[in-house]
């Protein structure tokens, strides 16, 4: 079963028995091994050289560029989804800003606060009612 039907098999099967606690251990369990390992790597690029150098040369190509863009444009439809999740537009701004500064880091640290707030699977990625 691939992470796409293990989702909808959670919230299909979440009023079935699927206790929302299991719910929340699996999904912050795994939430947190794509923290460690994103850090992780961010770590050990940064023993390699800084993050000023490694941004020159990932720019010195168009490539680079490009990846870069494409970055950028997910990482601002990620703070306008948190915006919209969070009803604030205060918050989907200071999201966006934490994005554009953290990356993935920041993303990965919001869905674990939402986990955790939530009482239901779908109130993690939708805006509560």
């Amino acid at each position: 079963m691939n992470g796409e039907y293990l989702i909808i098999y959670l919230v299909k099967n979440h009023k079935s028995g699927i206790s929302m606690i299991y719910f929340k251990s699996i999904t912050i369990a795994f939430l947190a091994i794509l923290l460690t390992t994103l850090t992780g790597f961010i770590v050990w690029a940064s023993v390699e050289s800084n993050v000023l150098t490694g941004f020159r040369e990932v720019l010195s190509s168009r490539w680079g560029m490009a990846t870069l863009v494409d970055i950028y444009i997910s990482l601002t439809f990620i703070g306008i989804w948190i915006g919209v999740i969070e009803k604030s537009v205060t918050k989907g701004i200071i999201w966006t800003l934490s994005l554009y500064f953290w990356g993935n880091i920041a993303t990965l640290i919001y869905i674990i606060l939402r986990v955790l707030k939530s009482s239901k699977p779908t109130e993690i990625f939708l805006p509560s009612k």
